[in-house]
């Protein structure tokens, strides 16, 4: 019997950086057998702790694939692999005789994933990228600025974080299609397309309203607002809300009043209207405003830190908090898995490992012997080099 979704599928994983990495993870995460395939420095990203999630439930080898032994051996591991995941700059890859086409006459099932910043071709598809460049360019500074203000930089990664989510669901979708045709295939997506994609909604023209996407929807009130002791999020995206708003604060004759009774009036006179609530909304702590909200089925949330989820009631009743234990690092908390699957869940199991962690052990059920690991170690095509803070 299956135990989790990708159980038996192994994943060969080139991938540095967020995008790619993560995507790797979260096939991990549902059973996959991914071994993360690093240069003998590794991943320029070791210095950061955000390593530690993004390759997670992974094991870890050194493999230089510039030596010509480095890369027959990579080539005899594709011929038992069922995908190969990739994130160099357009080019690089063929270049490095690691690209789809070479690997595809080497194993014709194996399904081949490439993340990169623009696309594999196309005018933009040599420029470096980085999601704070996405998301510049891709309308989501300007956007969360809306018009008139500066741009807002999110620090949360969007267009990497949403491209690996695309990168892993075009894997499943191939891996489905291998399994009834027996054909794998190559699977591209990109930052830039995950930044449009992540806002479908932003990047809607009709053809009879050209009006620009107005950020917060055009709904009011559905925005921050200070109290004496921090910050509320007070959602109402209907008439409904807005009358229990005005319940909850006294103000009920606000919902019939011809300036605030429905959507489009509150919009047009959202600055009175937004003064008014701000003033009250300052009387009483954001514990207290919660807690009488809710109780009038106002849609509510304080505004909180990462901190405050670790011990939040939801987030662990979700199991969206997980220990393990790191062989260097000691105990680490982080991330549950997202997706849960009632007859095969995902777990975690596993924190990434450390540069080279598991090459033997990998290189042995790959089927090579303790002669020729030992000789690639003595060429140095296997010997990690760890740089001055790598996680």
């Amino acid at each position: 019997m299956v135990q989790q979704a990708f159980e038996g599928i192994k994943v060969l994983d080139l991938t540095s950086y967020i995008a790619g990495s993560f995507a790797a993870t979260w096939l991990a995460d549902l059973g996959a057998d991914v071994v993360k395939i690093e240069n003998p420095t590794g991943d320029p990203f070791r210095v950061t702790r955000g390593f530690l999630v993004w390759n997670r439930n992974k094991r870890g080898i050194v493999l230089d694939l510039k030596h010509p032994d480095g890369l027959a051996a990579f080539y005899r591991m594709v011929r038992r692999a069922d995908v190969v995941m990739e994130n160099y700059r357009p080019g690089v890859a063929d270049r490095l005789g690691v690209g789809y086409d070479r690997l595809q006459e080497i194993n014709p099932r194996i399904i081949y994933c490439s993340v990169s910043g623009y696309g594999q071709t196309g005018p933009y598809s040599q420029k470096p990228a980085f999601d704070p460049l996405l998301q510049a360019l891709g309308g989501v500074m300007a956007g969360q600025g809306g018009p008139a203000n500066p741009p807002v930089f999110l620090r949360i990664a969007v267009s990497d974080y949403y491209a690996a989510a695309l990168a892993a669901y075009g894997v499943a979708s191939a891996l489905y299609v291998r399994e009834k045709t027996g054909l794998g295939q190559r699977v591209e997506t990109s930052l830039l397309n995950a930044v449009i994609a992540i806002q479908a909604w932003p990047f809607l023209r009709l053809e009879d309203d050209p009006e620009p996407f107005r950020p917060g929807s055009g709904l009011v009130p559905y925005q921050l607002f200070q109290t004496a002791d921090g910050w509320v999020f007070i959602a109402c995206g209907n008439d409904g809300f807005w009358r229990n708003l005005c319940r909850a604060l006294d103000i009920e004759a606000f919902a019939e009043d011809s300036r605030f009774a429905t959507q489009p009036a509150r919009y047009q006179n959202r600055e009175e209207l937004l003064g008014i609530l701000q003033d009250i909304l300052l009387t009483r702590t954001t514990a207290e405003w919660v807690e009488l909200l809710e109780a009038h089925d106002v849609p509510v949330a304080p505004v909180r830190t990462i901190e405050d989820l670790f011990d939040d009631p939801q987030v662990n009743h979700n199991g969206m908090v997980v220990e393990l234990q790191h062989p260097r690092l000691g105990r680490i908390r982080q991330m549950g898995v997202p997706v849960r699957l009632g007859s095969t869940p995902g777990q975690v199991t596993r924190p990434a490992p450390m540069l080279g962690q598991h090459t033997e052990e990998v290189l042995r059920e790959y089927g090579f012997s303790p002669e020729e690991i030992a000789e690639l170690r003595t060429r140095g095509v296997t010997q990690p080099r760890p740089q001055p803070g790598y996680v």
